[in-house]
């Protein structure tokens, strides 16, 4: 029996080449939960050596889907370590339009880290 991916388990799974694979199965996961979506992002992920940029969207995926749903906002989310130390643009935009485009668009929740993905960051839920 399939069991869903959960915050925690992306992270254990994670390798760069897998990154997007991975999280847009847990986006799948999260949107067909019917039971209890709060179970896929409760757990504080696994932070291995180069996932700082990942590990941070992973925090802002989990704020996020919990606003977005009614859920408790899991407290390890709320923790410094989960603010990217850089700025990040979705695809490494040097595009200053792009840039202002992505900073105005992006959910709250992933602003506050200085991760600036657009507004269809979780488009797959």
């Amino acid at each position: 029996m399939y069991k869903p991916l959960t915050i925690k388990s992306v992270s254990e799974k994670y390798t760069p080449k897998d990154e997007y694979t991975l999280f847009g199965q847990f986006l799948d996961d999260f949107r067909n939960e019917k039971d209890d979506k709060y179970a896929l992002i409760q757990d504080e992920p696994n932070n291995k050596t180069g996932m700082e940029l990942f590990i941070c969207i992973l925090a802002a995926t989990a704020h996020k889907l919990a606003n977005d749903n009614d859920l408790p906002v899991p407290e390890w989310v709320l923790k410094q370590q989960y603010v990217y130390t850089g700025v990040h643009y979705a695809f490494n935009t040097q595009i200053e339009e792009y840039r202002e485009h992505l900073k105005k668009t992006s959910p709250a929740e992933f602003k506050q880290r200085n991760i600036f993905l657009g507004d269809n960051v979780l488009s797959r839920i």
